[in-house]
């Protein structure tokens, strides 16, 4: 399985408007506000020439999370569709890491694939799952990492537009700018990451 989901919880009712932040080598980044949180989620959209079988398989290869996505250190794929993600933060603070539960999904009719994600708190858990996780080794548990990946697949002209929502929330007081570049960053450097993999 792979990893996202669009659950917003109790703020689904309290979105903002989405703002067109970056627009940049073909990655459109959008953020908005979300009650109750001090970090913006973001959305970001790209379109491919990929087989999407290949894209796939590249996104859900844990080994490759450090070469691709934004401030990944770790990736583990455990039982059950969980997946383990750790991700480094800059000093003072400490590294916050993810369990997710993921849901792939084919929607058929419009030829598209969305896998859904959602951190569940580690206390949550199945003990199953906690057994397999590493040592927090001082690191901490996201507040929040909720979202989504979607491919729009053309089979027309061999592409996939593909949409990347996420709402993170790492429970620390991080200074403004450096949350908004954060945010901005996650989503355009991996994207772009994603995007020069697949023109290699």
């Amino acid at each position: 399985m792979l990893f996202l989901t669009s659950a917003w919880s109790s703020t689904k009712a309290h979105q903002h408007a989405w703002e067109l932040v970056k627009q940049e080598n073909g990655i459109q980044v959008y953020t908005r506000s979300l009650a109750g949180s001090s970090y913006k989620g973001f959305k970001a959209e790209l379109e491919i020439k990929a087989n999407i079988e290949e894209l796939l398989a590249f996104i859900k290869n844990a080994s490759y999370c450090p070469s691709w996505r934004y401030k990944c250190l770790k990736m583990l794929n455990l039982s059950d569709g969980y997946i383990y993600k750790l991700s480094s933060l800059p000093w003072p603070f400490s590294n916050r890491y993810t369990v997710m539960s993921s849901d792939t999904q084919f929607d058929s009719k419009h030829n598209r694939y969305t896998v859904h994600l959602k951190n569940i708190p580690r206390q949550l858990l199945p003990e199953k799952i906690r057994q397999q996780l590493p040592d927090p080794e001082g690191s901490l548990q996201m507040r929040y990492s909720d979202g989504y990946w979607q491919f729009q697949v053309s089979p027309a002209n061999d592409s996939v537009r593909i949409r990347y929502q996420m709402h993170g929330d790492a429970g620390a007081e991080l200074p403004t700018e450096l949350t908004r570049r954060g945010i901005v960053n996650a989503a355009f450097i991996t994207l772009d990451n994603l995007k020069q993999h697949f023109m290699r």
